[in-house]
């Protein structure tokens, strides 16, 4: 029988996200009254051997039209930058960095990063905040890349190895190389500041960047990072293997009592029933209760079924050692199961990875796959290349790089568990809680979904979120960001926000929530509004 596979998977709905570039600090300057060279006059330079712009032009319109499918409105003038890098003979990294006219430059690059397996630049994000369109209007320099291949091509690795070393790592390095050299062609003047914002796959970008390139960034925002990407890629097979079993499959149509069972049982836990687990790895719901008595429905599960949902929450583990591979998905977020349920005979998200970059076989079947000896091979050949796993912040710390780390617990494309696993790591290696909190932070957001959305406080200034009610440090990641890197003020909490539509097209405030810096979470105080996150303390 063929295996069904999640949809969700399919796409890896791997969002991208802005990513913050480090650049030394110079004597702070006024912004200049006119660019250093004209922008029409970067076309042709190149930078180190590798790296030429293709084309510059100034942007005056206000809409700039990328293609017959893609046009970018309500823009400020500004140079805009095209250029492509070869590392390799087989690298073709094209990026462009947009440029603002020097009076509203505010001498900061703040750049994106690139969700899924990428293919594509992030020119916008649909009027959301975090795409080149919304930064540019703030006033940041700001770049993006393809990786280094295109999206339309599915089989781009398969004989091309500098094209996957360029996606895994290598191109979003490059590019901001070139985008601060760029930078300081244009204006005359470095930015003061350098600053990474991104989500998924981007947070796995700016994690790597932090860990073996620590001088391109100041700063980093790192969403939801798909940073052990092998193993997290492995639990995908998991869950898929898992459905396929012998009346395993799970319908979209049970999901709904599956998230009610679980929140009845672990919702009060924080305080207040809301509809929001504030803590899953403290819910205790046991997937048995929901056995069916007699005729199956969709108020109730059938053993088959109970079984695979108890093997999602688990995860995968090493079947020889019992070692866990990767955390399973947490209890509350069943929801946005329904990619992961819907019967499919294809996994694109899944070939892309294993088939395109792993095995390098159009024809490769995950039904084969072994998690003792194929997550060995993968870990070893492009987990190695790719995972950013890695504890050693030793010179990102003596730079003074700071990095703030979240992960909704509502997640449905990246199971949540994980950052908080990483943490516990990092801080291990790392002298402690107290002391990695002094470079390093992750605040876990309950309700909220991959990157953005979901029934929770989900708004705070991060990747695809709506544009925060303030631009404060309060309420704003970037803001709190660079109050850190720039004043030393640490942020210890923020306000998340739930509008009534989690789309761009209201501004109406449902209620408020914490956002607590790990490891508390927040609790009810038992009076006053609970619409109001004044009303709530973050415990442990």
């Amino acid at each position: 029988m063929m295996l069904k596979y999640a949809s969700f998977v399919v796409s890896a709905a791997i969002l991208g996200c802005v990513v913050v570039i480090a650049a030394q600090q110079p004597e702070r300057k006024p912004p200049a009254s006119g660019p250093s060279v004209e922008c029409s006059a970067l076309k042709g330079r190149t930078f180190d051997h590798t790296t030429s712009i293709v084309d510059s032009a100034l942007v005056t319109s206000g809409t700039l039209r990328i293609s017959d499918a893609v046009t970018v409105p309500d823009l400020p003038a500004f140079c805009r930058v095209q250029g492509v890098s070869k590392p390799s003979a087989d690298s073709e990294i094209r990026f462009e960095v947009w440029l603002p006219q020097p009076a509203g430059w505010n001498r900061k690059f703040l750049s994106t990063g690139e969700g899924g397996f990428a293919g594509q630049l992030n020119y916008q994000r649909n009027g959301l905040d975090s795409a080149m369109n919304e930064l540019l209007r703030r006033g940041y320099a700001t770049a993006s890349t393809d990786t280094g291949h295109v999206s339309t091509d599915q089989w781009w690795g398969i004989g091309h190895p500098e094209k996957v070393t360029d996606y895994l790592y290598r191109a979003k390095h490059v590019t901001t190389v070139a985008a601060k050299a760029i930078i300081a062609a244009y204006y005359g003047q470095a930015p003061s500041h350098s600053y990474f914002s991104s989500c998924s796959n981007g947070g796995r970008q700016g994690l790597i960047e932090a860990q073996r390139y620590p001088d391109d960034f100041d700063g980093l925002i790192i969403g939801a990072p798909w940073n052990l990407q092998s193993h997290s890629n492995a639990g995908f097979i998991w869950n898929a293997q898992a459905l396929a079993a012998p009346g395993a499959a799970i319908p979209a149509e049970k999901l709904p009592a599956i998230t009610a069972a679980v929140v009845a049982a672990c919702d009060k836990d924080d305080g207040l029933a809301d509809g929001v687990i504030a803590d899953p790895r403290r819910c205790t719901f046991d997937p048995r209760s929901l056995t069916c008595n007699g005729a199956d429905g969709n108020s109730c599960l059938t053993p088959a079924q109970v079984s695979a949902l108890q093997k999602i929450y688990d995860g995968p583990r090493n079947p020889r050692t019992g070692e866990s591979i990767f955390p399973g998905f947490a209890r509350g977020s069943e929801a946005g199961w329904t990619g992961m349920v819907r019967p499919t005979t294809a996994a694109p998200g899944l070939l892309v990875y294993f088939s395109n970059l792993v095995y390098q076989n159009p024809e490769w079947d995950l039904r084969s796959f072994n998690f003792d000896s194929d997550m060995e091979h993968t870990d070893q050949t492009i987990g190695r290349l790719g995972n950013a796993t890695s504890t050693d912040y030793a010179a990102a710390i003596r730079r003074g790089v700071k990095i703030i780390q979240y992960h909704g617990w509502n997640d449905q494309t990246l199971q949540p568990e994980y950052s908080p696993t990483y943490y516990e790591q990092l801080a291990k290696a790392n002298g402690g809680l107290e002391h990695t909190q002094s470079f390093y932070r992750l605040f876990m957001v309950p309700g909220m979904n991959h990157c953005s959305g979901g029934i929770g406080a989900s708004n705070f200034g991060g990747v695809g979120q709506q544009i925060p009610p303030v631009r404060d440090a309060a309420h704003d990641l970037q803001t709190a960001l660079e109050k850190w890197v720039e004043g030393g003020t640490a942020p210890t909490q923020f306000i998340g926000t739930k509008f009534t539509d989690n789309q761009a097209t209201t501004r109406t405030v449902q209620y408020t929530r914490p956002v607590c810096l790990y490891p508390t979470v927040p609790r009810y105080k038992g009076t006053g509004d609970p619409n109001d996150a004044a009303n709530f303390a973050c415990v442990r």
